[in-house]
């Protein structure tokens, strides 16, 4: 009998086990409060973009139930913004945070002490074309004038970028004047927390030719205030097809801009599957597919540890780059 009671005791037990392994694996992660999006630029430039699309794509579906909130934290183009997030926001799962290539560059300058490694990449949410922008009445009518222009005398245009000088605009000015036999350290480019503040140059007369990103122009381009001479890329814009490439113009650079999400470090696994998931569904929603066309992004996505992989090579890339057009030693 004793040994009968003991079989049973340690089945009763082995089902206690069972059901709460059960309930553990079972237990979903659940967002509790206001979420955050951080723009590390001010508003309208691609950062913003990132976090008001995926802010108003999250809510409008569904998706997530707690209000989201969009925070512009411009400053050293990605730099302030990541070192708020690492030393100030630790493991806070109620945070997302927009990223692309002009943080990997921020990071391969040495402007920041931190890298990839030090958050958690979290996404790919899509990829767009960046090119040279003119204000409608601009003397520069195609992309063979300012090619003209610039081996005339570099100095004689300066460029407006969103970004801090050795970061991903100032780098479509200095690819530019590299494929065509200019140094590109001779380029005069003129920086600003944001593509909105680029913008917002060229249109007042105060610079030349602004280095955008097609999200960023699209407004400016449909109202007729501004002109593309060109997009940094082999291949036409799927939205903009009426925009000639650099290739199309001779020149051979290209440059692709990713725009994607990382989360703060610390944030625990269940979290980061929370999120991976959340974002892989929002991407295939029709209301995300509308608003990425608008902005003219390409749909283009990485998750998990293809994304992970993903950044750090970007930025052993881009430190090459930077080191190829003399930025870095």
């Amino acid at each position: 009998m004793k040994r009968i009671g003991r079989i049973g005791a340690l089945i009763g037990l082995a089902i206690i086990l069972l059901v709460l392994t059960h309930q553990s694996a079972g237990a979903a992660f659940e967002l509790k409060g206001q979420t955050e999006c951080i723009a590390p630029s001010n508003p309208g430039g691609g950062w913003d973009a990132i976090c008001r699309t995926t802010s108003a794509v999250l809510q409008k579906t569904g998706m997530i139930k707690a209000p989201m909130y969009v925070t512009n934290m411009p400053g050293g183009s990605g730099a302030v913004a990541i070192a708020n997030v690492i030393t100030k926001r630790k493991a806070d799962t109620n945070l997302i945070v927009a990223a692309s290539n002009a943080l990997t560059f921020t990071m391969s300058m040495g402007r920041t002490p931190h890298t990839y490694r030090d958050v958690i990449p979290l996404a790919q949410v899509g990829a767009e074309l960046g090119g040279f922008f003119v204000r409608a009445d601009s003397k520069l009518k195609n992309l063979g004038d300012l090619v003209t222009a610039l081996k005339a005398d570099p100095k004689s245009v300066n460029f407006a970028g969103g970004s801090a000088p050795g970061s991903l605009d100032h780098i479509k000015a200095a690819l530019l004047a590299k494929a065509i036999g200019v140094d590109p350290t001779k380029v005069v480019y003129v920086p600003f927390q944001g593509g909105g503040e680029a913008l917002t140059s060229l249109l007042g007369g105060h610079t030349n030719v602004a280095t955008l990103d097609l999200s960023e122009a699209a407004g400016q381009l449909e109202a007729g205030k501004i002109r593309a001479l060109a997009i940094l890329s082999e291949k036409r814009s799927t939205k903009f097809k009426d925009i000639p490439t650099t290739y199309e113009g001779g020149v051979k650079a290209s440059l692709p801009v990713w725009r994607g999400l990382y989360l703060a470090p610390g944030v625990p696994k269940e979290a980061v599957d929370f999120w991976s998931d959340t974002i892989r569904k929002m991407v295939a929603k029709p209301e995300w597919n509308a608003e990425r066309e608008k902005l003219g992004w390409e749909p283009t996505y990485k998750f998990g540890d293809d994304f992970v992989k993903f950044v750090n090579d970007d930025y052993t890339t881009m430190r090459d780059l930077l080191k190829e057009l003399g930025f870095l030693k």
